[in-house]
């Protein structure tokens, strides 16, 4: 029996993530030559092991949430998430062209009218398209496992530097940090690829992640007596090779 892949609740507000772990080494130690030459070693290994943090919530909000966190299954079944990074470039900087009280309010669709679910909570299901950074395009093909990605000059593909988030797609679960810079446009990033790119596919801003719940007690879903207040969930990342092999329902 495979897991599946559940969507996060619409709307659902985080207030706070927190890495909890990130490159650990294994056989990490020192070696020394006769001419006393010292070596260190180490090979880097691991998953994004994350706590996010949600808002209070009630009603129709918390009723889809625990219904999200119950439908997990204390890790048997994972979730998608589109990682947004508060740290972020901002939007103009990486090429977009919206103005600023665009990125504030965001964009209508085609009709000019907000989206909305009908009958849904109009607090957590209306609004515009949320304005988001461009895609840039990728220079070289990578493995997976590889740790050097090239990137084009279309948008903002020469101005990452150590600590930005990257991901690519289409259909490329994993989220990546820049840990080196060679020169603009190519970079050293932590974890290990999930799965090869190949040139003219897209990198993002914006990764998208499939995590699940580290174990049955990693998810909060108290109720208070006003509100469900200080829930969170600790996720462990799921691979892209791993998701489709064991999470494809």
């Amino acid at each position: 029996m495979t897991g599946r892949l559940l969507s996060p609740p619409q709307g659902l507000g985080v207030v706070a993530i927190e890495p909890l772990s990130g490159p650990r080494a294994v056989s990490a130690g020192a070696s020394q030559s006769v001419e006393n030459f010292v070596q260190s070693f180490a090979s880097p290994f691991g998953l994004w092991r994350l706590q996010f943090s949600f808002a209070p919530m009630s009603g129709a909000m918390f009723r889809r949430y625990r219904g999200w966190v119950t439908g997990m299954h204390g890790g048997a079944n994972a979730t998608r998430w589109t990682f947004f990074d508060p740290d972020m470039m901002p939007v103009a900087e990486a090429g977009g062209l919206a103005s600023v009280d665009q990125q504030r309010a965001g964009m209508p669709w085609a009709n000019g009218k907000p989206w909305n679910i009908a009958g849904a909570d109009p607090w957590f299901n209306t609004g515009n398209w949320a304005v988001t950074p461009p895609l840039e395009t990728v220079a070289a093909s990578a493995g997976r496992d590889d740790t050097i990605v090239r990137l084009r000059n279309g948008f903002w593909g020469q101005k990452l530097d150590v600590g930005d988030y990257v991901g690519f797609a289409p259909n490329h679960f994993g989220m990546y940090t820049i840990t080196e810079v060679f020169e603009p446009g190519t970079y050293r990033i932590w974890p290990r690829l999930r799965r090869s790119i190949v040139k003219g596919d897209f990198a993002t801003l914006m990764p998208i992640m499939a995590l699940r719940p580290e174990n049955e007690s990693a998810a909060a879903a108290a109720r208070g007596l006003e509100v469900a207040d200080g829930l969170a969930v600790i996720f462990v990342e799921v691979p892209d090779y791993d998701l489709r092999d064991y999470f494809t329902d």
